[in-house]
């Protein structure tokens, strides 16, 4: 209770003074570890969601560039090593975790993966499954944190509490012999905003075992309260999760922004955004944050970043591999 009095006091205090940075980052720092976590240490070695697949690789066929959403979410994936539960408020509140499945090859590092879906509850990770399979059979242990949503009582700011959790987790696979002193996070669309809102406060929220994290948007909406004005169905979800319209709620959207706060900090490896200009769901303008390197390509669309045989999910894997030797 002390700590929901303190982020209503600093707020208050926001209102008058809107031009402190200091300020709206330590509310946004607040807002992301208010709530007291309920964690689940319990690991779950049999998956929970997922259609049946082989345990075997997967062969992807080669994705056309700007791949339709029910090409990708119906691929065939390897189901999750295991599962764990990371607080006990919503059966959503889990991470996914696929083992390195790659036996020509040692384990490349950890990706941290926050899925998209327009921060619906109606889209979960499972569209990405596909993705996970292929990021651990290109050598990666694989981390995808499921969190609530619009809908599910994930509205702004309980879907970016949710993956905070998630992320300090994470901690539980050094256990099981995994290094977890780098490790890369990548976030697809609205899972790019939240990667990215990680990415602003990343001194503050990565678990003690990890020394250092790259942050990679796919896609990611980086401009909420521009967005929100848009009128695709992604675009237009943005009020349910947002709880109105930017004129409505002027400092929630202020603070669920990254573009109006710096990512610094020696915990913070890289930060990339990568885009399409062939996207119609995530505009190619909110490829844009004063910290990231920005990396555009050419006819690529919304969904081909999370196919594994597209050249968007290429250029992520060499992105990737770039990212650890500098």
């Amino acid at each position: 209770m002390r700590c929901k009095l303190l982020v209503v006091k600093e707020l208050g205090v926001f209102l008058v003074h809107k031009g402190l940075e200091h300020l709206t980052t330590t509310v946004l720092f607040l807002i992301c570890l208010c709530i007291a976590p309920t964690y689940a240490s319990n690991i779950n070695e049999s998956p929970v969601i997922g259609k049946p697949a082989d345990s075997s690789a997967i062969v992807f066929a080669l994705a056309p560039n700007n791949t339709p959403y029910g090409l990708v979410a119906n691929l065939d994936f390897i189901q999750p090593t295991s599962t764990f539960m990371y607080a006990s408020d919503h059966a959503d509140q889990y991470a996914a975790y696929w083992r390195v499945n790659n036996t020509a090859t040692a384990a490349k590092g950890v990706v941290v993966f926050i899925h998209g879906g327009c921060w619906l509850s109606a889209f979960d990770m499972s569209h990405a499954y596909a993705f996970a399979t292929g990021l651990s059979q290109a050598g990666y242990d694989v981390w995808s944190i499921e969190y609530r949503r619009a809908g599910n009582g994930g509205e702004w700011p309980i879907a970016l509490q949710d993956v905070v959790l998630g992320l300090q987790k994470i901690e539980v696979l050094s256990e099981y012999g995994v290094n977890l002193d780098h490790i890369s996070i990548v976030g697809h669309s609205a899972g790019g905003h939240l990667a990215a809102m990680l990415a602003v406060q990343l001194q503050d929220v990565l678990p003690a075992s990890v020394k250092q994290a790259d942050v990679i948007g796919l896609a990611a909406i980086i401009d909420v309260a521009k967005y929100a004005l848009g009128s695709n169905d992604c675009q237009t979800a943005t009020p349910s999760f947002m709880a109105g319209m930017p004129e409505q709620q002027t400092q929630a959207y202020y603070l669920a922004t990254p573009s109006n706060f710096a990512a610094t900090g020696d915990r913070l490896g890289q930060f990339q955004l990568l885009q399409g200009n062939a996207d119609v769901v995530v505009p190619e303008s909110q490829a844009s944050h004063h910290s990231a390197k920005t990396i555009k390509l050419d006819g690529v669309g919304h969904f081909d970043w999370i196919h594994p045989g597209s050249d968007a999910f290429k250029q992520l894997l060499k992105q990737l591999e770039i990212n650890a030797i500098n």
